[in-house]
C-alpha cells in the first residue's frame, strides 16, 4: 500500500467586520435602487408624464420626501460604519424594517418584471441588514 503526498490548498479568508459587512449591504441597496429607478425612464409614459408636473408646494414636498427617502440609505453607508454598536444596531434594524414595508407597499404593484425583480433583491438585502444586526457580535464583560 502506497501513501499519496497531496497538499490541500486551503483558501485564506479572514474576519470582516459586521460594520463593513452592513455598510457594503447598504451600498448594494442603493444600487438596486438607483438602477431601478434609471431603468424606470425608458417605461412607455414615465418621461411623459414627468414632463406634465407643474411646479407647486404640494410638488416640491413630494419631490422633498422622495429626497429624505432616499437620503437616508446613503446616510447609512457612513453612519454603519461610525455610529456606536448599541445605537447602530437599532438604527440599521428599524431603518431596514421600514424600508421593507416601504417596498412592498410601493412597489409590488407594477407590472414590469425588472421592478419587481429589483425589489425583491432590495427586499433580500434589507432582511440581510436586519440578520447582520441582529446577530451583531458581542464581547463579555
Amino acid at each position: 500500500m502506497s501513501v499519496i503526498n497531496s497538499t490541500e490548498k486551503v483558501f485564506e479568508d479572514f474576519q470582516i467586520n459586521v460594520k463593513l459587512k452592513i455598510s457594503a449591504l447598504w451600498i448594494a441597496v442603493m444600487f438596486c435602487y438607483v438602477y431601478g429607478d434609471y431603468i424606470e425612464i425608458y417605461v412607455p409614459g414615465v418621461i411623459a408624464d414627468a414632463m406634465t408636473v407643474k411646479s407647486s408646494i404640494e410638488t416640491q414636498l413630494e419631490f422633498f420626501a422622495v429626497a429624505v427617502l432616499m437620503a437616508m440609505p446613503s446616510m447609512m453607508i457612513f453612519f454603519a460604519l461610525v455610529v456606536k454598536p448599541n445605537i447602530n444596531r437599532w438604527l440599521n434594524i428599524i431603518l431596514a424594517a421600514f424600508y421593507i414595508v416601504l417596498l412592498i407597499a410601493v412597489n409590488t404593484e407594477t407590472g414590469w418584471w425588472f421592478y419587481l425583480f429589483l425589489t425583491a433583491i432590495e427586499i433580500l438585502i434589507s432582511m440581510a441588514i436586519i440578520w447582520y444586526a441582529w446577530k451583531w457580535p458581542t464581547l463579555e464583560a
